[in-house]
């Protein structure tokens, strides 16, 4: 049962997907200064930018902003302004001038930049996340012009606006939607203190050279919907997260803010991308990096060890589950096992502590379940608690109406690894990037700037 402003309590019956239709986000937030970067075609793209109505009917702005205020998300009605950059002008400068326009038509901070692109070129969203994330700290949310019926006859737009609408509403603080019954929940239920935490590094693709980037995310609320995300660069290939125990330290000192001088009292680690041959290597180096981070978190004379559960996810295997031939009650419609399928016995780990989950509806083709091995449970979830809550938790990703087939805090963690991977660039970086020498020459990375340090600016 999930819980949403309204209707307060949404049952999605188990399929592993629902639709935003008469809902609205359980915590809208706010939108009252805002403006539109178009990398498309003008000529195209004006009337849907900037008009009411067009040739065919309402045009993709005048149905984001309704859209944007049905699910909550206060946004004023008179449309934002459209920066139009010229050939040569760089990235920065047209977000920088779409900023400082939204000062001057809301009289208020800009509090998000959209913008359009012309199509899905890697090249120009890097930069644009650049100027955002790094030099200018305002987040952005990018579409494509295509896709959103910008400029060209439009196909499934309601849809697709709820769906930004969500990713829009999580960048600014708020929060689309919560489990509803948590009761029988381990840490959710327990009305204490604690913190979820997602784990990844991506490396550079083979023959690439240059570093790899290391990500952590933390949640910040009851909920476990917010997380504030930390990300580094360390040695190309090395799957260690290097600078783990600062980065844990540093979340938990967000989240000492957060709650208004309350400390977690129970951590749940899900590590994502680790083969089973690293797995003492990283229970060996990053479990005891979690204890130095919250040692360094006590009081004097007063001891902080928060008991810990460990968690590996892998998505790296061969196992595919297939439900019977003569049981048709027991698979979704595309013919996949249905989500909340667990296996943990026979084809699990005969000694350890692990199990497969199939978390998600099968869109196309076979769904590949998860594996999850614990290696460390401090918490004494048990089987059936770390099974449940692990599953109930991917219904809470932020970016779309689905149940997703790796839980939440890793997925997280792996979109903050691929943002830390944009924020790299070749020689003659800015000012506030760090250096590392990889592939025969020095690659920066560009610093995520301090002001999106609580936001969800990776989604």
């Amino acid at each position: 049962m999930l819980a949403y402003g309204s209707p307060g309590r949404y049952d999605p019956k188990g399929g592993g997907s629902w639709n935003l239709r008469d809902v609205r986000f359980l915590n809208g937030s706010s939108l009252p200064s805002w403006a539109v970067v178009c990398f498309a075609n003008q000529r195209f793209a004006a009337e849907d930018l900037e008009a009411a109505r067009g040739q065919h009917g309402p045009t993709f702005m005048a149905e984001f902003v309704d859209m944007l205020n049905k699910c909550g998300v206060a946004t004023p009605r008179e449309f934002p302004p459209v920066v139009y950059p010229d050939r040569n002008a760089t990235v920065y400068s047209a977000v920088a001038e779409a900023k400082a326009k939204a000062q001057a038509a809301f009289g208020a901070p800009a509090s998000l930049v959209l913008v359009v692109l012309p199509d899905t070129g890697a090249a120009l969203y890097r930069e644009v996340k650049q100027a955002s994330d790094s030099m200018l700290g305002l987040p952005t949310q990018c579409i494509v012009s295509r896709k959103a019926g910008i400029g060209c006859p439009a196909r499934g737009r309601p849809q697709y606006c709820a769906n930004v609408a969500m990713k829009v509403n999580a960048k600014l603080g708020g929060c689309n939607t919560r489990l509803g019954d948590v009761e029988r929940l381990p840490v959710l239920g327990a009305r204490r203190p604690f913190m979820i935490l997602g784990a990844d590094v991506t490396h550079p693709r083979p023959g690439e050279g240059g570093p790899s980037i290391a990500a952590v995310v933390g949640s910040m609320d009851a909920t476990a919907t917010r997380y504030a995300a930390r990300v580094t660069m360390q040695r190309g290939g090395q799957e260690i997260v290097a600078e783990l125990k600062a980065m844990v330290k540093s979340l938990l000192l967000e989240f000492y803010g957060a709650t208004r001088g309350m400390r977690p009292e129970s951590l749940l680690f899900y590590r994502d991308g680790v083969s089973e041959s690293q797995f003492q290597e990283v229970y060996y180096k990053e479990y005891s990096a979690l204890l130095e981070a919250c040692a360094e978190m006590g009081d004097a004379g007063a001891e902080y060890r928060p008991p810990i559960t460990f968690v590996i996810v892998q998505k790296r295997h061969h196992t595919r589950f297939f439900p019977k031939s003569t049981d048709q009650s027991n698979r979704d419609r595309s013919g996949n096992v249905l989500p909340g399928t667990v296996v943990d016995n026979d084809i699990a780990h005969p000694h350890d502590f692990s199990f497969y989950l199939n978390s998600h509806s099968g869109i196309q083709g076979t769904s590949k379940p998860a594996h999850y091995s614990v290696l460390v449970d401090e918490n004494k979830f048990g089987a059936d608690g770390m099974q449940l809550l692990t599953y109930h938790l991917c219904y809470l990703f932020c970016r779309c109406t689905r149940s997703i087939s790796v839980c939440p805090p890793a997925q997280y963690a792996h979109l903050a690894a691929f943002r830390g991977r944009l924020m790299l660039r070749g020689e003659g970086g800015s000012d506030t990037a760090s250096s590392a020498s990889g592939g025969g020459g020095t690659v920066e990375f560009m610093s995520i700037n301090p002001r999106l340090q609580k936001a969800m600016f990776y989604v």
